[in-house]
């Protein structure tokens, strides 16, 4: 067999195996972490601690709800099955999604999307139809796992899975073969890192969300609102785990947040003590006043060094630190 020669076949990917059903799941319960911390630093900042309880119920039901919703769509809309090609060639193994319901399906997304206006259903839309082609590149860092009783082959990268390839039972010694010796030629599995970089990740987020508590806490303290500061952190995590190019609209925020703080801190109020005259924030801060300050700027010098490593390549996001453009799945 050429080592230029192209396997090209399709095949109904099955949406209720153990892999899918595992993905679909850990997806629901990172989405409810993620509203638990974007929403529970809200309410902490706020001084609605006693709140978050009851939000985590909440939380909890309606991320049920989608979890229940995926799979009656799953077997309801698609019959439990998606329809993929596969190719393996000399460059890598690319899964092109052929599934004419679930190509429909996007491109009414974005279309309602744009029409109606709602950015959920369009991001939603744009992304699913990113991930329409997706590609494992030999010189990027994963192993593989082959289950052939199952005629499957996983791609795995330091921390999380990167691609299932569902093989034909014709087919699957073939392409078991070209894999393993593509693997083998090209060092894709010498390059995975022998320490997982989810730790790391991870201790970062813990700090970016204790440095964004006092910001937070400044813009309740002034009453300012707390758009921006949202802002600031629903992009400094995807900065920490999806794209490092978001690192700008965090110091963008920062900036602007900064500024805002300011015109409250300099503002002119009447004395309600002495009528006609005025005072500044700024002028009758006590002790307990610069001590929020001093963490928000202490807050914000950690969002700017992590905005610029993550600019400069020094500290890379999740997707980005298995050594891909994407992690080491690139999307076509």
């Amino acid at each position: 067999m050429s080592a230029k020669e192209k396997i090209i076949w399709e095949i109904d990917l099955r949406l209720f195996s153990p892999e899918m059903a595992k993905t679909w799941s850990l997806a629901m319960l990172a989405i409810w972490l993620v509203m638990m911390l974007i929403l529970g630093i809200v309410f902490i900042a706020q001084g609605e601690a006693d709140v978050l309880p009851d939000l985590a119920g909440v939380l909890l039901s309606v991320t049920a709800g989608l979890w229940l919703l995926g799979f009656l769509t799953m077997a309801l809309l698609f019959h439990g099955a998606l329809r993929v090609r596969y190719t393996v060639s000399d460059t890598g193994v690319r899964m092109d999604i052929i599934d004419r319901v679930a190509q429909t399906g996007n491109r009414l997304a974005i279309a309602l999307g744009l029409l109606s206006g709602r950015p959920g259903l369009l991001g939603a839309g744009l992304i699913n139809r990113s991930r329409e082609s997706e590609a494992v590149e030999w010189y990027d860092a994963f192993h593989t796992i082959q289950r052939p009783k199952r005629h499957l082959i996983v791609f795995k990268g330091a921390w999380r899975c990167l691609m299932f390839v569902q093989c034909l039972p014709d087919n699957y010694a073939r392409v078991a073969a070209r894999v393993h010796a593509e693997v083998s030629r090209h060092g894709a599995d010498r390059r995975v890192p022998g320490k997982s970089p989810l730790p790391a990740i991870l201790g970062r987020t813990v700090l970016t969300t204790l440095a964004c508590f006092p910001i937070f806490a400044l813009h309740a303290e002034y009453g300012l609102d707390v758009f921006l500061p949202l802002l600031m952190f629903c992009f400094a995590l995807a900065t920490l785990w999806l794209i490092p190019l978001f690192g700008w609209v965090v110091m963008g925020s920062l900036g602007l947040i900064v500024l805002s703080v300011a015109g409250r801190l300099v503002e002119e109020i009447p004395s309600q003590i002495r009528p006609g005259e005025t005072f500044t924030r700024l002028g009758v801060m006590g002790s307990e006043d610069w001590l929020l300050l001093g963490l928000a700027c202490l807050g914000m010098a950690w969002l700017i060094c992590l905005s610029l490593g993550a600019l400069r390549g020094r500290i890379p996001s999740a997707l980005v630190a298995e050594g891909g453009d994407v992690g080491g799945c690139r999307v076509r």
